[in-house]
């Protein structure tokens, strides 16, 4: 079974061949945005995809002494994302810092609580801008046959997030006053 880091790689290598350091940057981003892997999980997995058929590559001449790896997704690889794109995703326990610094909250000093608050609402909020920018290169929404319609549906996904969590983090600063 193919895990999920599995099915990411797979996912970037179904928008186009790539080796092994160009899937680490195409992790950072945009994938990187809503699921993260270090260089060495994603090879780890690779070595993995490639065993079970999922992915190939093609040997090719690098700029140092050794040959660069081109990898691609292979029809079993191809035939293996469709079906798992299309699975209800695995329930995962909710995982959050913040949310469980701020149920321990009542203990720290009221004014480094409101700083923390106040550094995670300016975190969100440019990461926001960012991504507002970031969406208006699109000029509206590709069509969902397109493959950067995955791409813009999980920028608003993101979106979302962080209006949710800087809503969230004015709210705390008002619950927490002027001090």
């Amino acid at each position: 079974m193919t895990s999920t880091l599995g099915f990411a790689i797979l996912s970037v290598l179904a928008r186009g061949d790539r080796t092994g350091y160009d899937l680490a940057a195409a992790m950072r981003r945009p994938v990187g945005y809503f699921w993260t892997a270090g260089h060495s999980q994603i090879h780890a997995e690779l070595q993995k995809l490639l065993g079970a058929g999922l992915v190939g590559f093609e040997a090719e001449h690098g700029p140092g002494p050794r040959d660069r790896k081109v990898y691609h997704l292979t029809a079993e690889g191809t035939r293996a994302l469709r079906e798992w794109v299309t699975e209800p995703p695995r329930e995962r326990p909710e995982r959050d810092e913040l949310v469980l610094k701020t149920y321990a909250s009542w203990l720290a000093e009221p004014e480094l609580v409101r700083r923390m608050f106040a550094d995670q609402l300016a975190a969100h909020e440019t990461r926001l801008a960012e991504y507002e920018r970031h969406e208006a290169s699109f000029g509206g929404p590709p069509a969902p046959g397109d493959p950067r319609f995955g791409n813009y549906a999980t920028l608003r996904c993101g979106m979302g997030y962080e209006r949710h969590r800087a809503e969230w983090c004015r709210w705390m600063l008002a619950q927490l006053g002027e001090g």
